[in-house]
């Protein structure tokens, strides 16, 4: 059966199917990836002033 991989309500869509999430998940999934990406990116003014 496939389920969403963030809320586990059952895929229908293809597209959704092969990507693992709904497309309002996909969506938050999207989201939280690029907001880890830019906290990995940050740095302090401690780390500027070096």
């Amino acid at each position: 059966m496939n389920q969403c991989a963030r809320c586990n309500r059952k895929l229908i869509d293809k597209k959704s199917i092969e990507r693992g999430y709904g497309p309002v998940c996909y969506q938050k999934h999207l989201k939280e990836q690029q907001d880890a990406e830019f906290e990995r990116n940050q740095i302090t003014i401690d780390e500027v002033e070096e």
